[in-house]
Formats: structure tokens, C-alpha cells, sequence
């Protein structure tokens, strides 16, 4: 953690004078524990997707129960968020850090131990998945009670630069998952969380605000609707995006219900913003204030805030699928190649805030929006390749550069622009931000693919003349995903496709394919563009932490 001490050595009050060197170094002491935590909150999902073929066959289950595990922790760190936001202010930001740190520990020591799958998916990750919902919370609501100033804006490009460094942590991990298995690297992750409840004492002890009441029907219908968003959204790729899949349990209307589950939720989350203002004015309480819904900058910074983990949820789902399935590189090669973007994000986050305290912190974020979408543009003119390429590298390498500015600034400008109490309060709308984007990401790039590849493999089946008519029919009612070329050719072997017409799809799926990630990726830079517009929110109500 010497990026931690260094980085907060210079903070300054407020009022610009030193803080004393006691009470420099207890805060010093807490950002530690805090960034800590946020890494380790990070590390804990890498070393869960590199550890899934070691679970696959330790329990003999399908990679859907091993996905399965992953969307319940998505969904139990997401759907809380708001509601933690609220309760960390009203219990003290310590007792919520020290219950979601308690809860991750026990969800860590039953992901080891659990003898079956059902118990680590319903037992082990959902446990995780809502302590990580207090946690979060709890460390971006801690920033601003422990700084203010330049001091604040450093000490939240700290906490983004641990979740940068989480994006390395798979490397190691996933040498002791090949090397000891993956009970045992959870076990050192249950570790790893215990030391930090221990060293929870040396974080400030926050006086809970004297709210009367919980606000229970803004948490119940936040709860509900970021549920129901962000459920549907991972269910798009499995269930269909307008034309159900045979895997969906039901259809709305004959299409696909995953659109229509996302869609609820997000009127559910609309629906919320009347409510809150009238619990805010009639009980002085609320899990969304006011504050955070009138301020211009504050909506700007959460659509800065989510957008790196948009990008980043997009490029995980392309950027890694073109890897192993067309490039070939097993987990460590993969892992490996985080490197590249890990690295800038770390140093970005942390040294522009600690360098350049006065930078003007929307330009910063313009400058990060305009790196994510070339590197994103760039890595849609890599995937069209059957290799890995500079230019793929570069992309990576620029929309790590992105991400990392962005990060330096975004959480610090929604903390700064809103008041005091609401600024600890903040820490629930940040972490909903950035799990919202990394799942709206995931899913509408994975929409993408799913149904550029469909279109395009349709429409390459209809004009090969040489398929006998059963075969084509069974070919026109398959649905494809985005499949390396051997996977493909098996399948075509498998569905007694001829050798000549074969070799024809395979040549066609490749073209599709490559069209498909291009189309993706090409998204994702017209979004990085288009959220420019956002900079710009007016003058006359920025927080004192933008300039």
C-alpha cells in the first residue's frame, strides 16, 4: 500500500492548513484499510471466473451453474446498493463495513468448503454478493467523512486505483488455483477478508445521523427495480433479445421475457423518484435525496462513473471471447494481458489526483471519454482479425488510459456536489452506478453479437445451395453464438452438415464473426463520444470539487 501513503501524505483540510500529523496518519491508516478492501472486493469476481473450469470439474456441473453463481453475486451486490447507501448513514459507516466484511467472510469459507454446487451458488456467493453491497457503499461513503478538498479527490483516485490493481490480481490467483485448487484460494480469500475486519478498528467511528424512521418503501422499491434491471439484462444473452431461445421459461406476448423483466425494473426505479421526494419532505429521509436528482453535475458524474465499467463490461464479454475462442489463449494468457490496461488504469487513477490536484476535472473526463472510445474503435478493427494484433493491443492499452482518467475524477465529482451528510450518502448511488454499467455492458454487447451473428449466419445458410433441405431447415431453426472455428466446424459436423458446405459456413462464420465484434466494440466508441454531451453540466451548480 505505499501508493496509498504517498498519494495522502500532502491532503489538506478544507480550510487549507495540515491536518495534524495524528490525525494525517490515522486517516492515512484508513484509506489503507479501505482501499484494501475495495481491492479485495474487486480481486474476489477474478478469482471466481478464473477458478470456473477448476469448479466445473471439481463438481461435474455445467458451465450455466458456474454462470449461475456469478449473476446471483452481480445481482445480490447490486440490488442493495441504494438501500446501504442509506443504512451505513443512519448505523455508522463502521458497523455496515464490519457486517458486509463478516458476511463476505462467511461466503468465502462456504464457496471453499460447500460439497455441492447449489450450496456455493445459493450459499457462498449470494452471502458475498450482499456483504460487497455494504462494503462498497460503506468505503466511497467513508471518503468524504475522513477528507475534504484536494484531500477527497486523492483519496478517491486511491480507492479507484485498488480496483484497477484487482484487474492483475487473476494472475497470481489463477496460479494457485492450478496449483492448489480453488478451495484452497478461497480459503486465503476468507483469510484475506478476516484481517481486514480485524483491522476495521482503525477506521473513524462515525456518529449514525438521528433519522427516525428507515425509509423501507424507497429501499423495497430500489431493491426491487435494480433487482429486476439488472436480472433481465443478464438473462438477455441466455434467454433471447426479442425471439425467445429455447432455454427461457416462459415468452411475453411469444418474445423473449428478459427485455420485458428489465424494462419493469426500470419503470419500478422511475417510479421511485416520486416516492422519495415525498419521504424526503414528509419523514426528512429518503435513500435518493433530492440533491442527487436536481444537480446537473451530480447526474453527469454518474453517468462518469458508470461509463469505464460499461466499457469495461463490454470489453470483457468481446475482447475476452475473441481471445479464447479465436485467438486461443487459455485463462493465464488472458489474465496476462489485463496487464496491459490494469497497469495505466492503476497509475492514472492515483497519480493524476495526487499530481495534479488542480487539474479541471471535467476535462480530464473528456479526455478519458475521448481515449476509451478510440481504444474501444480500435479494438473493433482487432477483432476482425484471427490473431492478436498491435492494434488490438493498443486498443486495450488506450481504453485502459480511459478508464483510468475517468476514474480519477468521477467519484469525487458526484461527493463534491452535493451536501455533507448527503456526500457519505452518495456511496450507494456510486456503487449502483457502476453496477448498472458494468451489467448494462455485459448485456447489451452480448444483444449485440447474439444477434449480429444470427442475422448473419442466417442469412449465409440461405444462399449456400449445396445443403440438403432437412439439414438447412435444422440450420435456419439453430440458434449461434460467437464460436472459434473449430467449435463451429464441430457443430456442423455434428448437425451431418456436408464437408463442402461445411467448409463454405466455416469461411462464413468467420466473416460474421468478426462483423459481429466489430459492430460491438463500434457501439461501445459511439457511446464513449456521445457521453461528451454529458461534460457539460452548468456552471452555476457545479460542486466545489469540479473546476
Amino acid at each position: 500500500m505505499v501508493i496509498v501513503v504517498n498519494s495522502m501524505r500532502a491532503c489538506t483540510d478544507a480550510s487549507g492548513e495540515n491536518r495534524g500529523a495524528s490525525g494525517a496518519s490515522k486517516a492515512t491508516l484508513s484509506l489503507a484499510v479501505l482501499a484494501l478492501a475495495q481491492l479485495g472486493v474487486s480481486a474476489d469476481n477474478g478469482a471466481f471466473s478464473v477458478a470456473m473450469s477448476e469448479m466445473m470439474r471439481v463438481f461435474g456441473c455445467s458451465v450455466a451453474d458456474v454462470q449461475l453463481a456469478n449473476t446471483v453475486y452481480a445481482l445480490m451486490a447490486g440490488t442493495f446498493m441504494l438501500a446501504s447507501g442509506l443504512l451505513g448513514l443512519m448505523v455508522g459507516w463502521r458497523r455496515t463495513f464490519v457486517g458486509g466484511m463478516a458476511l463476505i467472510v462467511v461466503g468465502e469459507i462456504a464457496t471453499a468448503l460447500a460439497p455441492f454446487i447449489e450450496l456455493l451458488i445459493w450459499g457462498g456467493r449470494l452471502a458475498v454478493g450482499v456483504g460487497a453491497s455494504l462494503v462498497i457503499p460503506s468505503v466511497l461513503g467513508m471518503v468524504p467523512l475522513l477528507f475534504e478538498g484536494d484531500g477527497r479527490k486523492q483519496a478517491y483516485g486511491v480507492i479507484a486505483g485498488s480496483a484497477a490493481l484487482a484487474t492483475l490480481v487473476p494472475i497470481p490467483l489463477g496460479m494457485l488455483v492450478d496449483g492448489l485448487g480453488f478451495r484452497f484460494t478461497f480459503g486465503v480469500i476468507a483469510a484475506y477478508f478476516g484481517v481486514l475486519v480485524a483491522a476495521s478498528s482503525a477506521l473513524p467511528v462515525s456518529q449514525p445521523h438521528a433519522f427516525k424512521k428507515f425509509d423501507f418503501p424507497g429501499a423495497v422499491l430500489a431493491s426491487m427495480g435494480l433487482f429486476a434491471v439488472m436480472f433481465g439484462l443478464s438473462r438477455i444473452s441466455v434467454w433471447g433479445v426479442a425471439e425467445p431461445l429455447p432455454t427461457a421459461p416462459f415468452t411475453v406476448l411469444g418474445l423473449s421475457p428478459a427485455p420485458f423483466i428489465a424494462v419493469a425494473g426500470l419503470v419500478v426505479l422511475i417510479a421511485l423518484i416520486p416516492v422519495e421526494a415525498w419521504m424526503e419532505r414528509t419523514r426528512g429521509v429518503a435513500i435518493l435525496p433530492s440533491s442527487f436528482l436536481r444537480s446537473p453535475q451530480v447526474r453527469s458524474g454518474v453517468v462518469a462513473i458508470a461509463l469505464p465499467f460499461f466499457y469495461m463490461g463490454a470489453q470483457g464479454l468481446v475482447a475476452t471471447s475473441f481471445y479464447q475462442l479465436v485467438v486461443g489463449l487459455g485463462g493465464t494468457g488472458t489474465a496476462l494481458l489485463g496487464i496491459v490496461s490494469g497497469v495505466p488504469m492503476l497509475v492514472l487513477a492515483t497519480g493524476i489526483p495526487r499530481k495534479f490536484p488542480q487539474a479541471n476535472s471535467w476535462l480530464v473526463v473528456r479526455c478519458g471519454y475521448v481515449a476509451i472510445a478510440l481504444g474501444a474503435l480500435m479494438a473493433a478493427i482487432g477483432v476482425r482479425g484471427a490473431s492478436l494484433t498491435a492494434v488490438m493491443i493498443l486498443g486495450t492499452l488506450l481504453g485502459g488510459i480511459g478508464v483510468g482518467m475517468v476514474n480519477s475524477q468521477s467519484n469525487n465529482l458526484v461527493a463534491s456536489a452535493v451536501p455533507a451528510r448527503d456526500a457519505q450518502q452518495s456511496g450507494g448511488i456510486q456503487g449502483a452506478a457502476r453496477n448498472l454499467g458494468l451489467a448494462l455492458g455485459s448485456a447489451a454487447m452480448g444483444s449485440v453479437l447474439l444477434i449480429a451473428v444470427n442475422m448473419g449466419l442466417d442469412a449465409r445458410v440461405a444462399a449456400v445451395s449445396s445443403l440438403d433441405e432437412p439439414v438447412r431447415v435444422s440450420l435456419e431453426e439453430t440458434v449461434y453464438t460467437y464460436e472459434g472455428d473449430l467449435s463451429f466446424s464441430a457443430r456442423m459436423d455434428g448437425m451431418g452438415v456436408a464437408e463442402l458446405a461445411a467448409g463454405e459456413l466455416v469461411s462464413a462464420n468467420r466473416e460474421v464473426r468478426a462483423d459481429a465484434g466489430a459492430i460491438a466494440m463500434s457501439t461501445v466508441s459511439v457511446i464513449a463520444g456521445l457521453a461528451l454531451l454529458t461534460t457539460f453540466p452548468k456552471k452555476e451548480q457545479l460542486g466545489t470539487g469540479a473546476n
